[in-house]
């Protein structure tokens, strides 16, 4: 992804901050949303900023819903994996219980065959 790196006044980077903390996201969340909405609706009066609000709410909205999403599914494949592990540690446990069934079968037969010739 190509990046921009910007030189801006120690003003406005602490309005961008404070906006982020309101707005619960990362500086760079804001940046990229300033953009877009001045990419798609070009610049506006000063006084019009009842839309972008609703836009920056809508936002991080947006972003806390896909925060929650990924921790449930993060949640989830958890519940997986644990499940998995166990899965296989069964596995184990019941190969190996074949295999020592297997070699004293061998055992066995060995032993029989070795009484059948005497």
């Amino acid at each position: 992804m190509p990046t921009v790196h910007l030189s801006l006044p120690e003003s406005t980077y602490r309005e961008l901050k404070q906006r982020a903390a309101e707005l619960g996201v990362q500086v760079t969340d804001v940046i990229k949303f300033y953009i877009k909405l001045g990419l798609e609706k070009g610049f506006t009066p000063r006084g019009d900023q009842g839309e972008t609000e609703k836009m920056l709410h809508a936002l991080s909205n947006k972003v806390d819903r896909l925060e929650r999403e990924f921790r449930r599914k993060t949640v989830r494949l958890e519940g997986r994996y644990k499940e998995l592990e166990e899965t296989i540690y069964f596995l184990i446990e019941r190969i190996d219980m074949l295999e020592e069934t297997i070699a004293e079968m061998k055992a066995r037969t060995r032993a029989h065959g070795a009484a059948l010739e005497e």
